[in-house]
């Protein structure tokens, strides 16, 4: 059974004037000498993630393993950052990301190279494997082709890490998605994934929220979601809070 501890919660935001919010949730899971990640993170998340792991007295060479949802950049994009960690990311996944032009969105070109490149410490998989003792993934396409999620054996509750085949409160209440590459295979994930928590009384940790939970039929919260967030304004008043509860 493993520890869990949210390192990162993600944020439910749009940028329609500055691109991607890549506010996305990193999960850090520890079980005996295990210590593993549910994605890697944006480069934004470098420093937070330092300081995450500093105050569980952990540095970045203890990760022994970094499991990936999908391979946009701010699920990906700091993979290399582990030394002594071997990357699990989905076959069908790497097999579509590996064949788009460069330039794709939310594609970041040299982290699939790299991917591509290491013929150690990178390690492929596929729906329904156990990955891991207690780790097991569950396809679910439509956000990208080869998503997959993954239900884990937690110590108090299972958890499902949905990565953005689930990406917030909205979605896991309403069947509806938003960026999506294939708006039906997301509706089926999404209600495949919500059948597995009511069969399981889980969690569920979407992409871009905190943990979320069934209550009946509804999606809620499992804690408060909030950003905080500072904007200079004009030249005169300096910083101004601006976060978001």
């Amino acid at each position: 059974m493993y520890e869990l501890h949210s390192l990162v919660d993600g944020f439910p935001g749009k940028s329609s004037s500055h691109g991607a919010f890549g506010w996305s949730s990193l999960w850090l899971l520890h079980q005996g000498d295990r210590r593993v990640l549910i994605d890697a993170g944006p480069p934004a998340y470098i420093p937070l993630i330092h300081e995450g792991l500093a105050e569980l007295g952990l540095d970045t060479g203890d990760i022994t393993d970094v499991v990936v949802t999908h391979l946009h950049w701010d699920h990906v994009g700091n993979f290399t950052m582990y030394p002594n960690a071997t990357t699990w990311v989905g076959e069908e996944e790497l097999a579509w990301a590996s064949t788009q032009p460069p330039g794709t969105k939310f594609i970041p070109d040299l982290h699939i190279q790299e991917l591509l490149r290491r013929r150690d410490g990178v390690e492929r998989m596929r729906d329904g494997q156990e990955i891991l003792p207690g780790i097991t993934a569950i396809a679910s396409p439509g956000h990208t082709p080869g998503h997959l999620a993954f239900h884990v054996d937690a110590a108090e509750r299972s958890h499902v890490f949905a990565g953005d085949a689930v990406k917030n409160v909205f979605e896991l209440n309403t069947l509806v998605v938003d960026s999506t590459m294939d708006a039906d295979a997301s509706r089926a994930s999404v209600d495949r994934l919500r059948s597995l928590l009511r069969d399981t009384s889980g969690v569920l940790v979407p992409g871009h929220d905190v943990a979320l939970a069934l209550d009946g039929t509804d999606a809620v919260r499992l804690a408060e979601q909030s950003s905080r967030i500072g904007f200079f304004a004009d030249g005169v008043r300096g910083e101004v809070d601006r976060s978001i509860h």
